[in-house]
């Protein structure tokens, strides 16, 4: 779990910050009250620190010292302090510092809180920023990579299709419009062709003095617009709401589409799926067979260990199910019972899920209060030829077949055992 690195020296502040962190964001939190504090947590183990909210004026640091010995370990900082100027908002920016953030009320703590949960995921999410002017580029880069971001750049826009054709999990295009070879407006166009504005977030640049300027570019399938010269503040705001409402558009699709405790997919996300790859197997002549799992003798976990370990062995199976089937449609599809749609030729179906049980039955599930295993049992159909839903019903018979001859073992139709 992520873990950010609260330094504040008041004790009801740090209260404060560590139970948003940990209530409403879901990281840990781990408090410094000084800056002698911050140093010794860092010297332990500063890897474990995604990101910090450090009070700039400690009783042993009252000029932001500890500031730059945190970024020293590469920790992006988040700055909160109980006074503001010019003299300070260029030194933070000088240091590099990702936020600064007057501490006048509890939304600045929540502020403060939700920007870390941002740079964390920022670690994982790719930016492109095209432009003709290498100055410019640099320039936005350096923003860029304060707040985590992977960043990718392009000087037009045909070099920026390109990039995101080597790039495709891209989730923002910062573009000039004024460029040659491809202008931001032909280059808006074309990317929205391929990417709507739910998965691919697009704001625009311009120094143009044309006031209808930022009309054109978000009728031209832009999210944002941003006019040059701009400050590093304005485009972490514009660049963080446009990733937000990406997530945003994500927790909903997830919510929809995949289970709540488990988050593999769910039972509607199956079959809508399932549907489109049974066609296209059939179309292609591709093999495809359908696995029913099912945990075996679930209620004995519950009752022996409650039910909140019963959880936890359904989190530990489905971990199992995802580093094992990575390519494969997986979903849980009620209680203790998961399916599997894989492209696996029928030679090798039988071996691969009968390696997969012996897997199972190895793991152990490891918690403070308990320790336990579990063992599978697994029935497999072909669905080269079958309708979905039969495919389906085959499976279980051989899944409850597998139950009736002893459990933890594998029944197959596709071929023989």
């Amino acid at each position: 779990m992520p873990s950010v690195l609260v330094v504040e020296d008041n004790a009801a502040l740090a209260s404060m910050a560590k139970a948003i962190i940990e209530d409403i964001i879901g990281f840990t939190a781990c408090v410094a009250r000084n800056g002698a504090e911050a140093k010794s947590l860092l010297k332990n183990d500063p890897q474990r620190f995604t990101v910090a909210l450090v009070d700039l004026n400690l009783p042993d640091a009252p000029n932001g010292e500890i500031v730059p010995v945190v970024q020293s370990y590469d920790i992006p900082v988040i700055v909160l302090t109980g006074y503001f100027g010019d003299e300070l908002r260029k030194k933070m920016i000088e240091l590099g510092v990702v936020d600064y953030v007057l501490k006048k009320n509890i939304s600045a703590y929540e502020y403060a809180c939700h920007l870390a949960q941002r740079v964390h995921r920022n670690h994982s999410t790719k930016v492109l920023i095209v432009d003709d002017s290498k100055s410019a580029l640099l320039m936005l880069k350096r923003h860029l990579e304060i707040q985590r971001l992977q960043v990718i750049t392009a000087e037009n826009g045909k070099d920026a299709l390109l990039k995101m054709a080597e790039h495709p999990d891209i989730k923002l295009v910062i573009t000039d419009y004024n460029m040659p070879e491809m202008d931001g407006f032909e280059l808006i166009q074309q990317l929205r062709i391929r990417h709507p504005k739910d998965q691919l977030a697009i704001i625009g640049l311009s120094s143009s003095g044309e006031a209808r300027l930022s009309a054109q570019l978000l009728k031209s399938g832009a999210n944002d617009f941003i006019g040059k010269p701009f400050s590093y503040e304005e485009l972490l705001c514009r660049v963080n709401q446009n990733l937000d409402y990406l997530d945003h558009i994500q927790d909903i699709r997830d919510a929809a589409n995949r289970d709540y405790l488990t988050k593999l997919h769910n039972r509607r996300y199956f079959f809508n799926e399932g549907k489109l790859l049974h066609q296209r197997a059939l179309f292609q002549e591709t093999p495809l067979s359908l696995a029913m799992i099912d945990i075996d003798h679930f209620k004995k976990i519950n009752d022996r260990y409650g039910h909140e370990a019963g959880d936890t062995a359904l989190k530990h199976m489905a971990d199992l199910l995802r580093g094992e089937f990575p390519d494969d449609l997986v979903a849980r599809f009620g209680g203790e019972e998961f399916c599997i749609l894989s492209t696996t030729d029928s030679a090798n179906t039988y071996k691969r899920f009968d390696e997969f049980r012996r897997k199972v039955a190895d793991s152990l599930v490891h918690e403070d209060n308990y320790q336990f295993g579990f063992s599978v049992s697994i029935g497999i159909s072909s669905v080269q030829n079958e309708q979905l839903d039969a495919s389906i019903h085959a499976a279980d018979l051989n899944l409850y077949r597998a139950k009736e001859q002893g459990r933890n073992q594998v029944i197959s139709s596709c071929q023989s055992q």
